[in-house]
């Protein structure tokens, strides 16, 4: 019989470390603490049954373990202020991010958020939020206002400490009150860097071979470079080349996009196919195998694109974020003709986001005639 899940993925609200056997819901510990409490109830004769629907379950967990956690927090000054949620949190979800890299970032987020409000106390309830020294939606506006210069981040950050206060109220019981709730976003302007065909020509004459490749597919098909990193040598053919979206999600962990095959697109990819047999097993390629490859004969990563790409930075002397790659994106979806082709290029569900964010070029106009001879007359 194979092992239950610890974590049911539908009802995401329930504590870590509740599974179903059967029609009934079972509770264990999943770190060094809560297998310490676990132990503690068993020996006091507490079964670990928790009911038979996920409500009953969480009141259960709520009735016995939240309390249990909140003794064991070690009495000094970090019970009752935002370091003991951020605390909780790193230990209950940061652990369940399966991608290095989000998982990196969202350690990123908790930094910062306790570097502004690790310290602050936070409120029991609504009413004790409006004492002075507690958290409040004042405050944490303030930290939005002082951060404006980089609009993006300090709403993600606000947007961190909001689920911890969401976790902190229906799965920890240590609050009832969210002061994220009630705060108005920053603005954020999106990004206007286009890239001209003189300038990527440029960009492209001082590019290694095996980006000048990725440069030519992101121009013209939209690809983001981590769906580049994921064409597979079995992914193209005369007719058609197809990528992964992998920011849209189904049961693969992917949506494939198709498009159709042009001499400019099968001319990048053969060449990118040719570069590849020079690197280590590139010669000997199965379909499965992934186009793009080190010198070592390893996938492309973000870390080694990147040394890819401040080698170009370094030979034409661009800034930080003067130009990324993902302006070859924009670029893709600004020399489409019309706002339905760049959506559909891009594969974006609303063309909303495609205007706003990735339709750059400076639209030209012919001006009117003069008027002085009358623009009726014709």
């Amino acid at each position: 019989m194979p092992r239950p899940r610890t974590v049911n993925r539908k009802i995401p609200d329930l504590p870590r470390g509740m599974r179903k056997v059967g029609n009934v819901w079972y509770w264990r510990g999943t770190d060094e603490l809560t297998k310490e409490i676990e132990k503690r109830l068993k020996d006091s004769g507490m079964s670990m049954r928790c009911g038979i629907t996920p409500n009953q379950a969480r009141v259960w967990w709520e009735r016995n373990i939240s309390p249990a956690l909140v003794a064991a927090m070690p009495d000094d000054d970090v019970a009752g202020t935002v370091e003991e949620l951020l605390r909780k949190y790193e230990a209950d979800e940061l652990p369940t991010m399966k991608r290095e890299a989000t998982r990196k970032e969202y350690e990123g987020r908790v930094r910062r958020v306790r570097s502004a409000f690790g310290k602050t106390r936070y409120a029991k309830t609504e009413a004790q939020a409006l004492l002075p020294g507690f958290l409040s939606a004042v405050t944490i506006t303030k930290h939005l206002h002082d951060n404006r210069k980089r609009a993006s981040s300090a709403n993600k950050d606000i947007q961190t400490l909001s689920r911890v206060f969401r976790l902190a109220r229906v799965r920890w019981g240590l609050t009832t009150f969210n002061p994220c709730e009630a705060i108005e976003y920053l603005p954020e302007a999106p990004r206007d860097q286009y890239v001209s065909d003189k300038r990527y020509a440029e960009l492209y004459a001082a590019a290694p071979p095996v980006l000048q490749c990725m440069l030519e597919i992101s121009t013209q098909t939209g690809a983001r470079v981590g769906m580049l990193f994921d064409i597979r040598v079995g992914d193209f053919d005369k007719a058609r080349l197809v990528l992964r979206v992998t920011k849209k999600r189904n049961d693969a962990g992917h949506q494939a996009k198709d498009y159709v095959m042009t001499p400019d697109l099968k001319a990048a990819l053969d060449r990118a196919l040719e570069l590849r047999k020079k690197n280590r097993g590139g010669a000997a390629s199965l379909p499965s195998d992934y186009l793009f490859i080190t010198r070592q004969g390893k996938p492309y990563t973000k870390e080694s694109f990147k040394r890819l790409w401040r080698t170009l930075r370094d030979r034409t002397g661009l800034g930080a974020r003067e130009i990324t790659f993902h302006d070859m994106r924009a670029k893709a979806a600004s020399d489409s003709a019309s706002d339905a082709d760049a959506q559909e290029l891009l594969h974006h569900e609303d063309v909303k986001v495609t205007k706003r964010i990735y339709r750059r070029k400076v639209p030209t106009s012919t001006p009117l005639p003069s008027a002085i001879r009358g623009r009726d007359a014709a």
